[in-house]
Parts: C-alpha cells; structure tokens; sequence
C-alpha cells in the first residue's frame, strides 16, 4: 500500500472541517516548492537580451513604423 493510499484511508475518518485544514496545508507545502528549470533553458532575461539589438534603430517612431507596413500592404499598384 503506498503513502497515499494510507493517507487517504485515514482522511475518510476524519470529519470535514479537519480536511479542509489538511488540504489547506498541503497548498501551502505545494507553494513553497522550488522548482528548478532544466539547465538548458533561458531565463526571460537572457531571452530579451538576446532579442535586443535583433533589429536596428533607425530613429522611426512606432507610427512611422506603422505607417510605412500599412503603405506596404495597401499602397495602390500603377
């Protein structure tokens, strides 16, 4: 029998409110776990830094960026 299945067998004994207070510890357990990410995976961080700098500063606002991929799209072919 494993930890669980006894656990769950002394639960069914106890009344109501006691399980309520149980299950509220154990979210709490469960919050206070660390999880480690693999090693091979980037951190939000180094994700960013690396998308900085992808794509060169011409000085444009973002309306001229906008402007200019609207023209693009729907600019009228002689």
């Amino acid at each position: 029998m494993s930890t669980l299945e006894k656990t769950i067998s002394l639960l069914n004994a106890l009344p109501e409110n006691q399980i309520e207070m149980i299950y509220s510890f154990v979210q709490f357990l469960g919050s206070q776990q660390i999880v480690e990410r693999p090693a091979d995976t980037k951190s939000l961080d180094d994700i960013f830094d690396n998308i900085v700098g992808s794509v060169p500063d011409t000085g444009k606002s973002l309306e001229q960026y906008r402007g200019e991929r609207i023209m693009e799209r729907y600019e009228i072919v002689n």
